[in-house]
């Protein structure tokens, strides 16, 4: 069953009649915001730092999130589609599978390193 959210306060004193504001229970904010370039959804936590965008262009959406943690979860598949996709870490990164891990790649692959590279396993076969 939905569950509704609780609003304290509807109006966030944006003077602005192109902006609409909710405040949450908790605090949080939900800005909308409208002009003729995009429409966007912002996500306002306590301290007025912007957490969640969502901006509606001509492009289509475009979602930017920033936080502590950020999760996705499924109980099946996730798939990311895209032209091009980075993963970028400034301390660590790691793939895990409890399953088979397949990487396949249709043109050269390449795997750079600081330090020595290893590859540990009971077998290896080079085709």
């Amino acid at each position: 069953m939905p569950h509704k959210a609780n609003v304290i306060n509807l109006d966030c004193n944006v003077p602005d009649k192109k902006e609409s504001c909710v405040r949450l229970a908790s605090g949080w904010q939900v800005l909308i915001t409208s002009d003729e370039k995009d429409d966007r959804i912002d996500i306002l936590a306590n301290k007025g730092d912007i957490t969640m965008t969502v901006r509606l262009t001509d492009a289509g959406p475009v979602i930017s999130m920033q936080g502590a943690c950020l999760e996705l979860k499924s109980t099946e598949t996730l798939t990311l589609d895209a032209k091009k996709i980075k993963i970028k870490a400034r301390d660590e990164a790691s793939i895990e599978s409890k399953g088979t891990l397949d990487i396949d790649a249709a043109d050269e692959m390449e795997i750079k390193s600081g330090q020595d590279v290893r590859v540990k396993g009971k077998m290896i076969h080079l085709n």
